[in-house]
């Protein structure tokens, strides 16, 4: 009896054992257990560092101006606007001075292409007469872009105001404020295609306005010498006809003043002139009423953005992209004593 009991004793010890150890939420561990994993550290991770990559600086581009003769006022502004806007981006401008010789605005050309230049501006020139040196240019990878000068093949573009537009308002101008009748005389200068287009329009204009004659013309040559050849001329012009002079139409504004310094001088003070170009010294004799009327060409936005399409070509655009066009038009509007 007491082996039986001591048995049974036995028995329901191990059996209490057993459930006590494979009970959930038992405190006491399996004895194969293994040890639990560490908690992970709360410390909040160092912040990534952001890698930025060399980016290389644009380059400082190399850019050559060449006015066709800068004792033009408006070449002047052109080629003032030019450079300031050049440095103003880090570039390196060459400006430099055909004084109107062909030969001259070849072979600066030429030096240009020589010293590596990123791009060529050519500014009231002619680019028919330098074609070939405009071809060396682009065989160079070169790009010449032109101001009021025309577009041909050859060029990226040519930044201007319409000239036939701008005919067209100082002519009509003109002849109305003549009453529609009245004598005249004309100042041209065909080299340069804008002011070609200007003469032309004014062809173009007198068959409607039968009442307007023109007492006589002449045809300014493109030298350094133009302003004292147009004042011999209108010299010549006022003594021809004297006071049957009602006004004088001129090409561009410096000839104007030539034209009216000559008839300042010899009396003739209600004689109307008119130019195109809109050049402060323009708007000093509209005030003081010895010059009657001209369009106000924006050079300076015209030299800027040509700096503008020269950035753009540097940053890897197409050329003719870059420019939007064969031609750049830029507003002009008519001033006269009334709209300063």
């Amino acid at each position: 009896m007491k082996k039986l009991l001591s048995l049974i004793t036995i028995a329901s010890l191990i059996l209490m054992f057993s459930c006590s150890a494979s009970a959930p939420g038992s405190s006491a561990p399996a004895a194969e257990t293994r040890a639990a994993a560490p908690e992970p550290a709360t410390t909040a991770p160092a912040p990534v560092q952001e890698v930025k990559a060399d980016v290389p600086a644009a380059k400082a581009l190399k850019v050559g101006f060449i006015a066709t003769n800068l004792s033009a006022e408006s070449q002047a502004r052109t080629a003032k606007q030019f450079e300031k806007s050049a440095k103003a981006k880090g570039y390196e401008a060459t400006i430099l001075n055909s004084e109107g010789s062909i030969e001259n605005q070849a072979t600066q050309m030429e030096n240009l292409i020589q010293m590596k230049v990123d791009a060529i501006v050519i500014a009231m020139a002619h680019p028919t007469e330098i074609k070939p040196a405009i071809e060396e240019a682009n065989k160079a990878g070169i790009p010449v872009i032109s101001i009021s000068s025309g577009y041909m093949d050859g060029l990226v573009c040519d930044i201007t105001s319409n000239d036939f537009v701008m005919g067209a308002k100082i002519t009509s101008q003109l002849f109305d404020s003549l009453g529609q009748e009245g004598n005249i005389v004309v100042i041209k200068f065909v080299k340069n295609a804008g002011c070609r287009k200007r003469g032309e329009v004014l062809d173009a204009m007198l068959p409607e306005y039968p009442g307007i004659k023109v007492l006589d013309e002449y045809t300014v040559a493109g030298t350094a010498r133009f302003m004292d050849d147009t004042q011999n001329a209108m010299e010549t012009f006022a003594t021809k006809y004297g006071d049957k002079i009602d006004a004088v139409w001129t090409a561009f504004d410096q000839l104007g003043y030539a034209c009216s310094d000559v008839l300042q001088a010899q009396g003739y003070k209600d004689v109307l002139v008119t130019g195109v170009d809109g050049n402060e010294e323009t708007f000093r004799r509209i005030k003081e009423g010895t010059f009657y009327a001209t369009v106000a060409q924006p050079f300076e936005d015209m030299a800027d953005k040509a700096i503008a399409i020269i950035e753009k070509i540097g940053s890897g655009a197409e050329p003719r992209a870059a420019a939007g066009g064969q031609i750049v038009y830029v507003d002009a509007p008519l001033v006269t004593a009334e709209t300063l």
